[in-house]
């Protein structure tokens, strides 16, 4: 088996490993309308920042992460941060093309500690009013989850990407980033 890692991914123009809900309110429209310049006439990661879809895209981020946080909260998790930092377990060819091959960070799942990292099965926001959702995961569940899903946590994330699918990752300590976002 291969190390396992998470990875986050990000659009060149962005500051890196921050997080809009981190931000007052004033402080994230600001953003979303500088950011809202880089949507082009294909759909890009930038449209969710247009002055008609982020009203509902942040309101919909800031419910996400109440959920997020309490469920964490509820598992044992000690986040240091009521927003979390967004990666992927493993890679995601859709998340980098989506992102237009921008910039990437890894971080080896074994340098963090489980008490500060929490998982989703698929992208938690568009799960989080599907009646599909799947309950937040702790490492212990998650890894649990896969191997009665399958014999090898390799080859069950590859198949996931090969389904343009993924392991959503809510890390809730920023330390872990500085030693690898260079």
């Amino acid at each position: 088996m291969n190390p396992l890692y998470i990875t986050n991914y990000r659009d060149r123009r962005c500051s890196p490993l921050d997080s809009l809900t981190r931000l007052s309110t004033e402080e994230a429209y600001s953003l979303a309308k500088r950011l809202s310049q880089f949507a082009g006439p294909s759909f890009t990661s930038f449209s969710r920042f247009s002055s008609g879809d982020f009203d509902g895209y942040y309101q919909k981020r800031l419910r996400t992460e109440e959920w997020l946080y309490s469920s964490f909260i509820q598992l044992g998790g000690q986040p240091r941060h009521a927003h979390p930092l967004y990666f992927v377990l493993g890679e995601s060819t859709y998340l980098k093309a989506w992102f237009e091959n921008g910039l990437t960070t890894r971080i080896p799942l074994s340098d963090i500690d489980p008490a500060h990292i929490s998982f989703t099965y698929g992208d938690s926001m568009s799960k989080l009013d599907s009646p599909d959702r799947m309950e937040l995961f702790n490492l212990e569940s998650l890894l649990h989850f896969i191997t009665e899903t399958s014999a090898d946590i390799n080859a069950f994330l590859e198949e996931l990407n090969q389904q343009n699918k993924y392991i959503e990752v809510q890390l809730w300590n920023d330390d872990y980033v500085a030693a690898y976002n260079r």
